[in-house]
Parts: C-alpha cells; sequence; structure tokens
C-alpha cells in the first residue's frame, strides 16, 4: 500500500503523462462508484479526468457494490471505484488504492466526543445507528462478531447523509470508514469521528474491472 506521499507524487506525474498523450485518449468512458463513496470522490476524479483528456466523454455512474459487479460484468461500466468486500471472485480484478480502518462518530454533545478512542465492547452496549447496505452492513455487523458481541440497533438508514443527521441528533452512534472533509450533517449539526481501539479489518479502497476484458487505451489512462 502506497504512502500518501507517493500518491501525491504520482498525481503530480500525471499531468505530463497527459499532456503526452491527450491526443491519442479518445472516446467513452464509463466510471461507477460505490454510492456512499461517489459524492466525495468521483466528481472531482472524473471531471479531473476529462480535463486532462479533452477527448474523452466521462459519465458516471453509482450504486451499491453489488450493482457495480453486476454492471462490471455486463459490460455497462468499464471501472468501477468500490470496497474489497466479496471481491475474491474469479472475473473481477481488484487493484487497492487506499486501506481505511473502521471508526466511530458521535454527535457532538455525546460524552464519546471528548474521548480519544473507544472499544468495540463498550460500543456494543450503546444505540447503534447501522448503514444498511448490502455487504457494507455485513462488514460493520461482522466487526462485532469477531468479539463475540451483537450490536444494539435502534435505527437503520442506507443513505450515509440520513445516517450522519440521525448521529448528529443524538439517535446513537455509528460507524464509518471514510471522514469526509466536512464534519457537518446536513441540518448542520456537527459529528465527532472516535477512532476505535484494538485490532479490526480495515476496508480496502480501490478500482475494480472485468478480468475477461482487455482494457482499453482510455481505461489504462483512468487506471
Amino acid at each position: 500500500m502506497q504512502s500518501m506521499i507517493e500518491v501525491l507524487d504520482k498525481v503530480t506525474g500525471l499531468h505530463e503523462v497527459a499532456a503526452g498523450t491527450r491526443d491519442t485518449v479518445r472516446g467513452p468512458l464509463r466510471v461507477g462508484c460505490f454510492t456512499t463513496r461517489a459524492p466525495m470522490v468521483a466528481p472531482e476524479l472524473c471531471q479531473g479526468f476529462a480535463r486532462a483528456y479533452p477527448c474523452v466523454q466521462v459519465s458516471q455512474v453509482e450504486d451499491h457494490h453489488e450493482g457495480l459487479l453486476e454492471r462490471l460484468r455486463t459490460a455497462r461500466i468499464d471501472v468501477a471505484i468500490t470496497y474489497d468486500l466479496d471481491i475474491a471472485e474469479p472475473d473481477i480484478t481488484f487493484e487497492p488504492l487506499a486501506s481505511l480502518p473502521p471508526h466511530a462518530i458521535v454527535g457532538e454533545h455525546d460524552e464519546l466526543a471528548q474521548r480519544h478512542s473507544a472499544t468495540i465492547d463498550e460500543l456494543a452496549a450503546r444505540p447503534m445507528v447501522l448503514l444498511d447496505l448490502p455487504l457494507s452492513r455485513d462488514y460493520f455487523l461482522a466487526l462485532f462478531r469477531a468479539a463475540g458481541l451483537t450490536p444494539y440497533i435502534v435505527a437503520r438508514s442506507s443513505s450515509p447523509d440520513v445516517l450522519r443527521s440521525l448521529v448528529a441528533n443524538g439517535v446513537g452512534y455509528s460507524l464509518a470508514n471514510v471522514r469526509p472533509r466536512s464534519a457537518l450533517s446536513l441540518d448542520g449539526k456537527r459529528i465527532v469521528r472516535v477512532p476505535l481501539s484494538g485490532e479490526h479489518r480495515p476496508m480496502k479502497l480501490g478500482l475494480a474491472r472485468a478480468r475477461n476484458r482487455e482494457p482499453r487505451r482510455i481505461v489504462e489512462a483512468f487506471i
């Protein structure tokens, strides 16, 4: 896994690569993105690529993880930005880009907001708001099962924005892997990130594509 400095160095070099190949990279590019990550990742990445390669027409699709894999298999997208959940399949390749350990999020008035960390054991007894998406749900619940625990779920949502608002309004804590740049929910209340102590399996964010299709020049440039 690369360090952030190495990634930034490569990003700087992309402008030089693009300058030398922009006239030969052209055509449509269909990029899928995991629905919870799309607002934070896809627009900047896709539009930055389109600016670097003016002859490319980029289209963006959001879907949950299973939907993205099906779109790759049926050639409805060229590449997907998603997690390594259930990726051990012979027809899909996955290139990891970032390792994202889980953390808790709480409202600013929650007593945990003043803590430097929390354990999975103490979270299990507290009200939880669960991100109720296929595979993501299983990943978060597995963190408790690994410790022989069952979380106290009081609310569920498939929308990260609704989930963050529920947390910010004191309904309960939730678990997440990515920290948005804004610490506010959509109703303007503050959310606090609390690291989890102990060892927990991280999610890996990366690029997935169909193994049985040779990538076109445009896909190689995007990757």
